[in-house]
């Protein structure tokens, strides 16, 4: 059975996400606002997770009827968006003037941290959804921060693009172990070493001589993610020599 698709406005879509001052609503409370709504979808899905939220949890919060809600924000999906660009104004916005590698690296770090923070922002979705006025601002300083590097607009976007995905990627398989820490009780380290002696009775140096080297070394214990960073900047680096 085809999953249901959440019909949204788009024009409705952006005056939430953009807080159009012409978006009063009919009906509202004077007690409630758009932000409050926003902020109580972030803190249910931080502790539940995307697949818990609803707009009936988030009225149960704030201690309102479930129809009210849909004054603020039309729908789930959309809410989600709203919460999406919210954090995304966590983000400090790059400064060009920090030179390129400085303010990627330093916007890398931040991405990481923020989803370690917020998990469910690897569920959001990305495809087809139209931007807030936080992930536009952040888009564009990191265009820009591109362009400051002497690029042309083809690799601006392709910088970004590879940064990115870069941070995503890696902070997935991240978030995922510290899912499965809080399911078990065990940290990473600690799952692996209680499995060790059955490992190593199918993991032998004599089959796998790599990767028993890699795991005598500790080097599972890393998430890799500085050794990963280091490498996306220099071959940002390489790209940015090889232009005239």
């Amino acid at each position: 059975m085809a999953e249901k698709v959440e019909r949204r406005e788009p024009a409705r879509t952006m005056a939430l996400l953009w807080r159009s001052p012409g978006d009063t609503g009919r009906g509202r409370r004077p007690d409630l606002t758009v932000d409050a709504v926003v902020a109580a979808g972030i803190e249910l899905a931080d502790r539940d997770g995307l697949a818990d939220l609803s707009m009936r949890r988030v009225a149960e919060k704030l201690g309102v009827g479930t129809m009210s809600l849909y004054t603020y924000v039309p729908g789930k999906a959309d809410l989600v968006a709203a919460m999406r660009d919210q954090v995304s104004g966590e983000l400090p916005v790059p400064d060009p003037a920090a030179g390129w590698r400085p303010a990627l690296e330093g916007y890398a770090r931040e991405l990481w941290a923020a989803y370690h923070r917020h998990p469910w922002l690897l569920m959001a979705p990305l495809a087809h959804e139209l931007p807030g006025p936080n992930e536009t601002a952040r888009m564009d300083a990191l265009l820009a921060v591109a362009e400051s590097a002497g690029l042309g607009p083809d690799d601006m976007l392709g910088v970004y693009l590879l940064l990115d995905s870069y941070v995503r990627g890696l902070a997935f398989v991240s978030v995922d172990a510290q899912k499965a820490s809080a399911r078990s009780g065990l940290t990473e380290v600690e799952w692996w070493a209680e499995r060790e002696p059955v490992l190593n009775a199918y993991v032998t140096a004599a089959k796998f001589p790599a990767m028993t080297k890699v795991a005598a070394a500790g080097a599972f214990d890393t998430d890799g993610f500085e050794f990963g960073l280091a490498r996306t900047l220099d071959g940002i680096e390489l790209l940015i020599q090889s232009r005239p």
